[in-house]
């Protein structure tokens, strides 16, 4: 890395011809515009893992087990996301909920798509509080398949082969963990004032698909896997290191914590530091609807994930530079185009000092004609960024007059970073109110997961596989001691 920088110094330097200002701005563009090239290149020439034609390892009716934690059984999302995992035909469902009330709720939630899918074994339990990280941690005990699959109760899998393309990394015995193709839902009929905030989400995560299938193309790195549908596999869950750091994540030197939120941060930085590969499917069976910027109050919720999606950044990148430190030697592309770079990608700031610079340097004095050496750095500054975006709006044109106003939302979008620095310590999880919902539980703190196994999918216990053709149904028996409902359809 050492030798890039100075090659790149040296090119500076010669074309700048000792001229500070035309260098300033040379060294800044190339900053900021490098990653933006080589990622373009890593976009198109990335592959996914293929779906083996025969013989595959895993196959979603006997290896995969799906957990589903929710605060929201009756909300307008929570049965489309069941029923398109179940449509899948996994091995076992495991919704896990927090309190009483709620779980009596998903009971009555799930009964009828058990009814719907007689093959699929659910299984219904809880916590005593809402906290994702502890309902995850809670339910590996009931897994006993070697793919789990992560799945938020607002994600909708559009194929019914999602699973199958989901496990083809995974025939890679040193892939941990499989990333998926996500889209935000676009609504119809909504007002100029909802639209637009449906847009924005929409963008939010077109912009990640751009950004992790082209670094993961290049170097394998990502900048998180998110949890929005993840698989993993069981043996790294059930590990004891990985369950007491997942469990009990602290951040600034061990000062503040334990963290709720930026558990997928914490999955994807565990996979590297441990050796595992990472790997994003991104394929058409492999994609995955969410909703963004149509909760209410739509813009109230918006800015503030887009301030806990900040904070996460900053507290994830940190970490991974200066604390736990694999990825400089793993990642090397992804320490400068996703590590380095978030810290200073404030786009309001970036692009002014660029065209402050520019307009202060030769290449501006001595052209022909300076407005249209200004007008070209313009033109490519708003070209890199339809890039990303291109597909949303050649897929929604009509959506195209709000453009502009994406673009004053990006540069907006400064402030919320530059907040989310000053406020990193807030952890709360911004968008839902965990503690109303918490309010009169009793903490479940002293409870500890019982000892799992190791990693290898030969020593998952209880696994009657069954014939590798259709879904097997279970009944799965319950830890002794533990508040759970095991629902089945015979």
């Amino acid at each position: 890395m050492g030798l890039v920088v100075g090659f790149i110094h040296s090119g500076i330097k010669n074309l700048s011809k000792g001229e500070k200002v035309l260098y300033y701005f040379l060294a800044l563009f190339i900053w900021r515009y490098l990653r933006f090239c080589i990622n373009i290149i890593g976009f198109w020439t990335y592959k996914a893992a293929p779906m083996p034609k025969s013989n595959a390892n895993y196959h979603p009716g006997r290896d995969v087990t799906v957990v589903i934690p929710t605060v929201d059984p009756l909300g307008v999302d929570f049965h489309e996301c069941l029923t398109s995992c179940a449509r899948n035909g996994p091995r076992k469902i495991i919704i896990v909920t927090a309190g009483e009330d709620l779980y009596e709720k998903t009971l009555g939630a799930v009964a009828p798509v058990m009814d719907e899918f007689p093959l699929v074994n659910f299984l219904v339990t809880r916590t005593e509080i809402a906290n994702k990280r502890k309902q995850v941690a809670h339910v590996i005990r009931y897994i006993n398949t070697p793919i789990t699959v992560l799945v938020d109760d607002h994600v909708f899998w559009n194929s019914p082969d999602l699973l199958k393309s989901l496990l083809a990394p995974f025939e890679d015995n040193q892939v941990g963990i499989v990333g998926t193709n996500k889209r935000v839902r676009r609504l119809e009929g909504l007002s100029v004032w909802r639209r637009f905030w449906n847009m924005l989400g929409c963008l939010y995560l077109d912009r990640h698909n751009f950004e992790i299938r082209a670094t993961n193309a290049i170097d394998g790195g990502v900048f998180v896997v998110s949890g929005r549908t993840v698989g993993i596999r069981t043996c790294i869950l059930e590990d004891k290191q990985f369950q007491a750091g997942y469990l009990h994540e602290m951040f600034f030197f061990g000062l503040l914590g334990p963290l709720n939120p930026d558990d997928d941060n914490y999955i994807a930085r565990y996979m590297v530091t441990n050796g595992w590969k990472l790997r994003i499917q991104y394929t058409n069976d492999a994609e995955i609807e969410t909703t963004v910027g149509v909760g209410e109050p739509v813009h109230t919720k918006f800015l503030g994930q887009c301030r806990r999606w900040a904070r996460s950044t900053w507290r994830s990148n940190a970490s991974s530079l200066f604390t736990e430190g694999t990825v400089w030697a793993t990642q090397p592309y992804c320490v400068y185009a996703v590590y380095l770079t978030s810290f200073t990608n404030f786009a309001l700031f970036t692009d002014a000092a660029l065209v402050y610079l520019f307009t202060q340097s030769s290449w501006y004095f001595d052209a022909a004609e300076p407005k249209y050496a200004l007008a070209a750095l313009l033109s490519w500054i708003i070209f890199t960024k339809t890039i990303k975006v291109f597909r949303y709006f050649s897929t929604y044109p009509q959506d195209i007059w709000l453009f502009p106003a994406y673009v004053l939302f990006a540069y907006f979008h400064s402030f919320i970073k530059l907040w989310a620095l000053i406020t990193f310590y807030d952890h709360a999880w911004s968008g839902r109110n965990l503690a109303a919902l918490n309010k009169g539980e009793k903490k479940d703190d002293a409870k500890e997961l019982p000892p799992q196994g190791l990693c290898d999918d030969g020593d998952i216990s209880d696994l009657d596989i069954g014939p590798s053709e259709s879904p097997v149904l279970l009944k799965p028996m319950a830890p002794k001691g533990s508040q759970s409902a095991t629902i089945t359809k015979a």
